[in-house]
């Protein structure tokens, strides 16, 4: 049975996972605090939260949770990324921050209850961002109000130049007769 002070870390883990859209578990030996603080001050406006996590505690919150195949995962030291926000964006902070510190090695994710390997995270990555999605919708939604005045417009130019060149035909008559 566990202690009350670890009973407490279980239930903080199991509401991390459970309220993540992505977990990445990653393992930290020989990172220095500046270069920890630095991580988590680049994950923050991501929505993303880095912790260093006991195995033992962290399994036993993934298994209330029913997540199962993370004893592989879990072998050294762990720190997770719960990613709650920007999933391309955190998945990215994080994988870009491993690639230039060599300290920091990514082992594996959780999203959805099932185990990623390092390579489908970095499919991930590849995800527009939500920002992204929402500019596109604007741009889909804005597309056919601003088709519409293009096409009235172009009929209104096309009256004008008849007009004009109605106009024209009219003055140049008038000059041909005034000269005859």
């Amino acid at each position: 049975m566990p202690t009350e002070r670890k009973a407490g870390t279980i239930t903080d883990l199991q509401e991390l996972l459970g309220g993540s859209a992505l977990a990445i578990l990653t393992e930290y030996r020989g990172l220095k605090v500046s270069e920890l603080t630095k991580l988590r001050n680049d994950l923050r406006p991501k929505g993303t939260e880095y912790h260093v996590a006991k195995n033992t505690l962290l399994l036993r919150a993934a298994n209330q949770l029913g997540y199962s195949g993370l004893d592989e995962a879990l072998a050294g030291p762990t720190a997770v990324a719960f990613v709650k926000e920007d999933l391309a964006g955190g998945t990215k902070a994080v994988l870009d921050f491993a690639r230039t510190n060599k300290t920091i090695v990514v082992k594996s994710g959780i999203l959805s209850g099932k185990l990623l390997s390092a390579d489908q995270l970095e499919g991930i990555t590849k995800l527009k961002s939500k920002n992204e999605l929402v500019a596109n919708m604007l741009g889909s939604l804005l597309a056919p109000p601003r088709n519409l005045v293009n096409v009235l417009s172009q009929t209104t130019r096309g009256l004008v130049n008849v007009l004009d060149a109605y106009r024209k035909k009219l003055e140049e008559g008038s000059e041909t007769a005034a000269s005859a």
